[in-house]
């Protein structure tokens, strides 16, 4: 079972992760890769005539899962005090031959430990870029259908102007886009083994120690690093902060929609199966929930991170103290991102968005929305500086006369002076035509996107 107390809550886990992604990180599936990991060190030193082929064939059948009792496992951990050091000396019964012998032979502790720790990070990096694709793709399609419906475009919680939904949405693909690509881009360096020992010089491999080590990293089709890397410990936080840096873009997705799903707004609604309850003591309720906990994990991840960072703070060649930071918050990093990816998926697919509330909700504004269009038509005639100025003057007579900024512009003569009554209505009716870079950036965006990942738009059309 997955370790922390919600990531561990049979009655919790799936509020904060999802079970594909707590699988890569039970005791199971880190047995498993450690088992695959000693087999490839062994492969690779019988391939440089470093143990005998006959080691490595009793090595593959002893090392398989399927012939542990973890139980009698953890006890030979704990007396050991070392989880290698336990696991060897538990296998060493099974062997028949002289195949124990050889086991971890070329290799130190942390290159077993931190290349399996490679391979989990692989497999959960699977599962993130197909969610991150699944969401991109679904945002692509909201983006293209809402390029032209007007919603409000919110300035320190006020509306500020109007925008379109597709823009909107667009900014978030955009991000999400160019994050994954990075973080493919990034994959390369982090997903490399290592059989460099404790001290960096790969002294127990013996000679020819980059030929084993390239073997060893290509019998588990991993990258062969270019230097000693269990001090560098950026491989793995260059990775995790991009995953981070999407944790965040989604934080601030949820955000948007909780503030569509407010009862005042209600332009967004999460959806609700049958049998869902929102509430306890209302029972008609339908709170935003998955909105709240898609914005939460957000938080949870990037006081994470900070544990990442700490890692990388090494002492000589060999520090446990840091990697036991590491320990506990790339694979919670992991866990608590599917988790909020899940969310995010969920709501941007059966979420519903309501076009003609957006449209109605515009009219709640006073006119204030229209300023800063009104104050660039006026500038070419009187100057940008005297247009400021004069709307700031509107605002102080509607405030002081507790009249609408709309009709106290509509009716000043000095606005009359400078605009006719057909500029100010075409001004202050929102019209998508008034608007024109949201149409043109959001076909930027969508054509980027096809550009960057053809792959996905022919997953798309299947």
């Amino acid at each position: 079972m997955a370790s922390g107390e919600m990531l561990g809550s049979i009655f919790n886990q799936n509020e904060y992760s999802t079970a594909r992604m707590r699988a890569i990180w039970t005791d199971e599936n880190r047995l498993a890769v450690i088992c695959q990991t000693e087999i490839a060190l062994a492969q690779a030193m019988a391939d440089n005539h470093k143990i005998p082929q006959e080691a490595v064939v009793e090595i593959k059948e002893v090392m398989q899962p399927k012939n542990f009792d973890l139980r009698k496992l953890r006890l030979a951990v704990a007396r050991n005090g070392h989880f290698l050091a336990g696991l060897i000396e538990y296998v060493q019964p099974f062997f028949q031959h002289e195949g124990g012998q050889y086991l971890h032979y070329g290799a130190a502790s942390e290159d077993i430990e931190d290349t399996a720790y490679v391979l989990q990070l692989k497999q959960a990096h699977q599962l993130i870029v197909d969610y991150v694709q699944r969401i991109c793709q679904r945002l692509s399609q909201l983006v293209a259908a809402h390029q032209q419906d007007l919603c409000a475009a919110i300035a320190h919680r006020t509306y500020g102007a109007y925008t379109t939904l597709g823009f909107k949405l667009g900014v978030f693909l955009n991000d999400l886009e160019n994050l994954l690509t990075k973080l493919e881009q990034q994959a390369p360096q982090s997903f490399c083994g290592s059989l460099a020992n404790g001290d960096g010089l790969s002294t127990m491999v013996g000679d020819h120690s980059d030929q084993v080590e390239a073997d060893f990293c290509r019998y588990l089709n991993l990258n062969t690093p270019e230097m000693y890397w269990h001090t560098q410990r950026e491989r793995f936080c260059d990775y995790t902060h991009f995953l981070t840096e999407i944790a965040q873009v989604l934080g601030r997705l949820a955000k948007e929609l909780l503030y569509m799903s407010q009862t005042s707004v209600q332009e967004f609604s999460e959806p609700y199966a049958p049998g869902r309850q929102g509430s306890t003591v209302i029972p008609t309720s339908r709170e935003p929930y998955m909105c709240e906990s898609m914005l939460n994990l957000s938080t949870v991840i990037r006081n994470e991170m900070t544990l990442m960072y700490d890692q990388m703070l090494v002492s000589g060649e060999k520090d446990t103290a840091v990697w036991r930071d590491l320990y506990v918050a790339m694979p919670e990093i992991c866990m608590y991102l599917s988790g909020q990816l899940n969310y995010a998926l969920v709501l941007l697919t059966k979420g519903q968005f309501n076009i003609e509330k957006m449209r109605n909700n515009l009219q709640l504004d006073d006119g204030t929305m229209y300023s800063g269009a009104l104050m660039v038509a006026m500038s070419s005639k009187i100057g940008r500086q005297k247009a400021h100025d004069l709307l700031y003057q509107m605002r102080v007579e509607a405030d002081a006369q507790g009249k609408s900024l709309r009709v106290v512009i509509e009716n000043s003569p000095r606005i009359g002076a400078v605009l006719s009554a057909d500029e100010l209505q075409a001004i202050m009716t929102p019209s998508v035509e008034h608007i024109p870079n949201a149409l043109f950036k959001v076909q930027k965006i969508l054509q980027l996107f096809k550009q960057h990942h053809p792959e996905l738009q022919i997953k798309e059309n299947k």
